[in-house]
């Protein structure tokens, strides 16, 4: 689902140009969070529970806002979640 470090990516058969750039744009913020916790001074208080990292992807053209949930590796829409 999400793009490997150094993979080259393409537009998949029958994919619009926005829903390609829509999926780079939201494995770039997997991958960021990845590489946070390769760093020492997130990783170790990330695992103490003293930090949590969130991944978030805001699509301006259409006004919307999902967050990463990590443990599906999915994006879900807060729409109706926030300021409710």
């Amino acid at each position: 689902m999400f793009i490997k470090p150094g993979e080259k990516v393409g537009q998949r058969d029958h994919e619009t140009m926005a829903d390609f750039t829509t999926r780079i744009e939201k494995a770039a913020v997997f991958r960021s969070l990845e590489n946070l916790m390769t760093f020492p001074f997130v990783q170790a208080p990330a695992e103490r529970g003293e930090l949590q990292l969130h991944g978030a992807y805001f699509g301006v053209a259409e006004g919307s806002l999902s967050v990463l949930d990590q443990a599906t590796k999915e994006f879900r829409s807060v729409r109706g979640q926030v300021g409710e």
